[in-house]
C-alpha cells in the first residue's frame, strides 16, 4: 500500500463541524487550545492540551466533518487535581490535517496523561520549497511547547516533571526520535528521492522543482535532543534511512517502535525494523491488521464514497480486517500507552 501526499491532506476541504454533544457519553477529558510563539516560525502556532477534566466545560464533538468522526472534549475545563505523566504529540506527514492526532490525544488524556500537540502552518500544495524546514521546526516546535507548559501558571503544577514522554506518527515519529537524541545525516536525507522506497515526499518536491541537494547542512544536522524527554514512542516514522549510526547507538531512553502492518508488507519508506538492531534500548512492534490509514481519525459510513468523489482514495476509509478501526485504536492506544510507562518502570 502506498501513501501519497494527496492522502494526508483528504479531510481539509471538508467542512469542520464542531457541535454540542451534551447526551454524548465521555470520559472527562479537557482542551485548551492556545497560540505559541516558537524559534524559528514567523508566526505563533497552535497548541491543543488535552487532559483529565472535572465537569466544567463545554461538552463538545472535536474535529468532526463529514468524512471523519470527531472527539468528545470539555472545553476549557478545569484540570483534574494532581500531578499527571506529559506526552509530547507530533502527527502526521508534511502536509497533515491538523485533526489526526485527536482521537490518541483524547484516548491518552482519559487515561490520565496530559497531552499536548503543537500544530504546524497548514502547508499549501505550492510551498514544497519551504515543507523541507519542517524538518527541523517540527522537532523545535515540541521542545517549545514542552518549555511553555513548564511555566504555565494553570496546567504547568499538574506536570510530573519526571514523567514526560513524546509520542510521533510518520514525520512526527521522526520528529520524536529526534527528540530522544536522533539526528539526520545530511548526505542520507539529500539522497531520500535518488531511488524510490525511502521518502514519502518525493513526487510533490518534483513536481515543485524543489532540489534536496540544497537543504541547509547545518538546520539538518542539528541535535534535538531534550534531556526532559524519558521516552519516546515512534509509529511508522519517516526517514528511517537518514539517521546517524553514532546518534542511535547512543541514545540511553526507551523508545518503542511500532509498524502498523504486517511484516514484509509494510511501506518501504515506513518501515521501522532496522531500527531495532540500531537503538539498543528500543522495543520493535508490529500491528499485523493494521495500516498507516488506522492512524488516522474514524471514518463515519459513506465516508469513502465522499473521498471518492473529490478524487481521492476510499480506501483510507475501508475497513477490510477482523477488527474494526475502534477496536484497533484501542489496541495501539494499550501499546503506546505501555511505552511510555516503560520509563516510570511501571
Amino acid at each position: 500500500m502506498k501513501i501519497s501526499s494527496g492522502l494526508l491532506t483528504a479531510m481539509l476541504p471538508l467542512a469542520l463541524v464542531v457541535g454540542s454533544v451534551e447526551s454524548y457519553a465521555t470520559d472527562a477529558v479537557g482542551l485548551q487550545v492556545r497560540e505559541l510563539a516558537v524559534p524559528g516560525r514567523d508566526n505563533p502556532i497552535s497548541v491543543k492540551f488535552w487532559y483529565p477534566a472535572r465537569s466544567d466545560g463545554d461538552l463538545r464533538r472535536v474535529g468532526e466533518n463529514k468524512v471523519f468522526e470527531g472527539v468528545a472534549a470539555r472545553q476549557d475545563a478545569s484540570i483534574a487535581e494532581g500531578q499527571f505523566p506529559l506526552v509530547l504529540l507530533s502527527h502526521g506527514g508534511l502536509r497533515a490535517a491538523p485533526h489526526m492526532s485527536n482521537w490518541i490525544a483524547a484516548d491518552l488524556a482519559s487515561r490520565g496523561f496530559l497531552v499536548a500537540v503543537p500544530q504546524p502552518p497548514r502547508l499549501e500544495y505550492s510551498d514544497a520549497g519551504v515543507a523541507v524546514q519542517e524538518i527541523w521546526r517540527r522537532p523545535s516546535d515540541l521542545r517549545a511547547t514542552l518549555t511553555v507548559l513548564e511555566r504555565d501558571a494553570a496546567l504547568g503544577p499538574h506536570l510530573d516533571p519526571n514523567n514526560v514522554g513524546v509520542v510521533g506518527f510518520f514525520l512526527g515519529a521522526t520528529s520524536a526520535l529526534a527528540l530522544a537524541g536522533a539526528r539526520l545525516d545530511p548526505a542520507s536525507y539529500k539522497q531520500s528521492c535518488d531511488k524510490p522506497g525511502l521518502a514519502m515526499d518525493c513526487a510533490w518536491f518534483e513536481k515543485n522543482a524543489v532540489d534536496l541537494s540544497l537543504t541547509d547542512n547545518h538546520d539538518l544536522a542539528r541535535s534535538h535532543k531534550d534531556a526532559r524527554v524519558k521516552v519516546a514512542v515512534a509509529v511508522d516514522p519517516e526517514l528511517s534511512h537518514a539517521f546517524t549510526e553514532a546518534s542511535l547507538a547512543e541514545i540511553t531512553i526507551p523508545v518503542g517502535i511500532l509498524n502498523l502492518g504486517q511484516p514484509g508488507g509494510i511501506t518501504p519508506e515506513l518501515d521501522a525494523s532496522g531500527l531495532a538492531v540500531r537503538i539498543s534500548a528500543s522495543h520493535y512492534q508490529t500491528v499485523a491488521d493494521a495500516t498507516p490509514f488506522s492512524a488516522f481519525s474514524l471514518c463515519k459510513n459513506g465516508g469513502a464514497e465522499i473521498l471518492q468523489d473529490l478524487g481521492e482514495d476510499g480506501s483510507i476509509c475501508r475497513e477490510e480486517g477482523k477488527r474494526s478501526g475502534a477496536a484497533i485504536h484501542a489496541h495501539l492506544t494499550d501499546l503506546i500507552e505501555a511505552a511510555l510507562m516503560n520509563s516510570a518502570g511501571k
